[in-house]
C-alpha cells in the first residue's frame, strides 16, 4: 500500500474514533445515529444540488444500491446483537472481518496478499483483541467459545457477515467507478458514500421510528442536532476516504488498518480519565505500529 493511501486510511480511522466518541457520549446512541444520518443525507442533497452528479453505469448503482442496504441491515443487526448478548462477546465478534475478509476477497476479488501484509493483519488483530479482552487473550478466547456454545450469538456473526459482505461490494463498487470514470477519484468516493448511505440510514430512520415514540427521538434530536452534525461531517470524511483507498488498494489490508480507530478511542479514554496507558495498551500500539509499517514495507 502506497504511504499516501496509509496516511488516507490512518485519517479516516481519526474521524471514524471521533464521530464514534460523539456517538457514545450522545444521550442515546441510536436516536443519535438517525440524525446523524439525516445530516448525511442534507449533505448528499447539497452536493447534488450545487455541484451535480456524472452520468454513473448501472453496474455502479447496483453496487451503490446493495450497499446501502447491507450497511442498513449491518446496523439494525449490530443494535439487535448488543440487545441480546453481552458486549464482550459481540465486539470481538463484529471486529473480526479482517480474519475473514482476506479469504473472501482471494474467492471474489482475486487478490494475492504478500507474506508481509497477512503478519501485518494478525498483529493489528492481536493488537485489538489484546485491547478488548484486557491483555487476557487466552482467558478471553475461551469465554468466547463457551458463549458461542451457551448464548444466542446469532445476530452478532449476523452483523460479521454483513461487514465482510459490505466490504466486498464496496470494493466492487469502487473498482466499477475508477474503470468508468478514472479521472476523478475523490469524487468517486464522496459519491458512492452518498449513494450506500442515503439508503442505509434512510432504512435505520424509518426502522427507529417503527419502534420507538416519536416524541423522545425527536426530543435527543433538538438536544444535540449540532453534536449530530459534526459526527455526519465526520462519518461523510471517514468513509469517503475509504472509498477513495478502494479504488486503488487491497481490501483485506484497508480493513485491517481501519482498526487502528479501536486503538485510537481507547487511548482517548484513557487521556479523558486520567488512567495510565499500562503495558497492554502501550503493547497493543506498539503491534499496530509494527502492522503499519509491515503493510508499508513494499511502498
Amino acid at each position: 500500500m502506497s504511504l499516501l493511501n496509509i496516511g488516507l486510511v490512518l485519517l479516516s480511522s481519526l474521524l471514524h474514533s471521533f464521530w464514534n466518541i460523539l456517538t457514545q457520549t450522545s444521550k442515546n446512541s441510536q436516536y443519535f445515529s438517525g440524525l446523524k444520518g439525516i445530516w448525511v443525507m442534507v449533505m448528499a442533497l447539497i452536493a447534488y444540488a450545487g455541484f451535480g452528479i456524472a452520468p454513473l453505469s448501472d453496474e455502479i448503482i447496483f453496487w451503490g444500491i446493495l450497499s446501502g442496504i447491507l450497511h442498513g441491515v449491518y446496523i439494525l443487526c449490530l443494535s439487535r446483537a448488543y440487545s441480546t448478548a453481552d458486549i464482550s462477546y459481540v465486539y470481538p465478534i463484529a471486529r473480526s472481518a479482517p480474519v475473514f475478509v482476506p479469504v473472501f476477497a482471494w474467492l471474489f476479488l482475486d487478490e494475492h496478499l504478500s507474506i508481509f501484509t497477512f503478519l501485518a493483519i494478525g498483529l493489528i488483530l492481536t493488537a485489538i483483541y489484546i485491547l478488548h479482552f484486557e491483555g487476557q487473550l487466552i482467558q478471553g478466547f475461551k469465554n468466547l467459545i463457551k458463549a458461542v456454545r451457551d448464548q444466542d450469538l446469532r445476530w452478532a456473526f449476523i452483523t460479521l457477515a454483513m461487514v465482510v459482505s459490505y466490504s466486498l461490494v464496496d470494493k466492487k463498487g469502487m473498482d466499477s467507478f475508477l474503470s468508468h470514470l478514472p479521472d476523478q477519484p475523490f469524487v468517486n468516493g464522496v459519491t458512492f458514500f452518498f449513494i450506500e448511505a442515503t439508503i442505509g440510514f434512510a432504512l435505520c430512520n424509518v426502522y427507529l421510528f417503527s419502534k420507538h415514540p416519536a416524541k423522545y427521538i425527536l426530543q435527543t434530536w433538538r438536544e444535540e442536532w449540532k453534536k449530530a452534525l459534526f459526527a455526519g461531517i465526520a462519518t461523510l470524511g471517514s468513509y469517503g476516504l475509504i472509498c477513495v483507498v478502494l479504488q486503488f488498494e487491497a481490501l483485506s489490508a484497508i480493513v485491517t488498518l481501519r482498526q487502528v480507530s479501536v486503538l485510537m478511542v481507547v487511548y482517548w479514554g484513557c487521556w479523558k480519565l486520567k488512567e495510565p496507558f499500562g503495558p497492554q495498551r502501550i503493547l497493543a500500539g506498539a503491534l499496530i505500529l509494527i502492522g503499519i509499517f509491515l503493510i508499508g514495507i513494499n511502498s
